[in-house]
């Protein structure tokens, strides 16, 4: 009994440090991109979906010698933020989504293609993982190359003014020590969360007698998820249909590309046959539907209630598996 106590708590203490520094770091890099110079639709992609928490748990894990318990974080989390969080969010107010968030899934879909064909093959290697990371590295580059806004912006605060001091710092807001505090110390937070979680999750395989991967793909996924939760509640409250929807796209390709990379970079990842036959399979059929949805423009609170349904029958599938 003691064992598992000590691992639920563990987690419960991890998940905590996790969110409070993924919560500083989003804020304090949002406003040194602001400062930067960076549009809102740039902004929206990388940091609404940018998961520092799971690229560190999935790191930690593979140093660990867990790379099933990464894999699993990685397709778990992705499963959930589509269902659990899109769900409840239509559930707590029906969405309308623009046409302009076509094209974030369109780039989100194709930069995602590698990676899945790569654990459908069976392992990541290490070679393999660097790859992913630069795919990443490149699609960020495209990012902002085609962000007419922010080239707007940048073009604006490097121009013929250069002398009219004030007019710049309009243009470019001043960067001050705040933004910079938030960032490190959020990153420290999650530095300390990530080998709690870890822990924790390990120590629960050993305590139920649950595999890594099926830890990984409920458990330790919707700890490290729980963010993307939040920000359905809150997108809903406030009808911004557009900041999650682009917040689970660019989570979604981050997972597969930066969370899985560095993982596979630590050391090689293999896949279990279970999460081939069925996690892996669902987290691309649950992508599409996220498709079928943003074209058709709307989430209805019925479709919102079928995705939070179809989450839980995931978790039931995965750990019977």
């Amino acid at each position: 009994m003691l064992p598992l106590l000590l691992a639920l708590g563990l987690l419960l203490i991890g998940t905590a440090l996790l969110l409070v520094g993924a919560d500083w770091f989003l804020d304090g890099a949002g406003d040194l991109a602001r400062a930067f110079g960076v549009s809102a639709l740039v902004v929206g992609v990388l940091l609404a979906g940018l998961e520092p928490e799971e690229m560190l748990t999935a790191a930690i894990a593979s140093a660990r010698g867990a790379p099933t318990l990464a894999v699993g974080n990685v397709i778990g989390t992705n499963v959930t933020i589509i269902t659990a969080a899109l769900g409840l969010s239509a559930l707590i107010f029906p969405m309308v989504i623009d046409r302009s968030v076509r094209r974030q899934a369109l780039l989100a879909t194709l930069v995602s293609i590698l990676p899945v064909v790569l654990l459908f093959l069976g392992v990541v290697t290490q070679a393999e993982g660097v790859l992913l990371l630069v795919v990443f590295v490149g699609y960020t580059f495209f990012l902002f190359r085609t962000d007419q806004e922010a080239v707007k912006r940048l073009a604006a605060s490097e121009g013929d003014d250069e002398d009219d001091e004030d007019q710049e710092q309009h243009a470019r807001p001043r960067l001050h020590g705040k933004p910079i505090l938030l960032t490190v110390g959020g990153l420290a937070a999650m530095v300390l969360g990530g080998p709690a979680i870890v822990e924790g999750a390990l120590q629960l395989t050993r305590s139920i007698g649950l595999s890594q991967g099926a830890v990984g793909a409920t458990i330790v996924s919707l700890g490290t998820g729980a963010e993307m939760l939040a920000l359905g509640v809150s997108a809903a409250r406030k009808q911004r249909s557009d900041l999650l929807v682009g917040g689970i796209l660019g989570s979604f390709a981050y997972n597969l590309l930066v969370t899985l990379g560095l993982a596979a970079t630590i050391h090689a990842l293999p896949v279990d046959r279970s999460e081939i036959l069925l996690a892996l399979p669902i987290m691309v059929v649950v992508h599409l539907v996220l498709l079928a949805l943003i074209w058709y423009g709307k989430i209805t609170r019925r479709v919102g209630g079928l995705l939070v349904g179809a989450y839980i029958v995931y978790l039931i599938a995965v750990v019977l598996a």
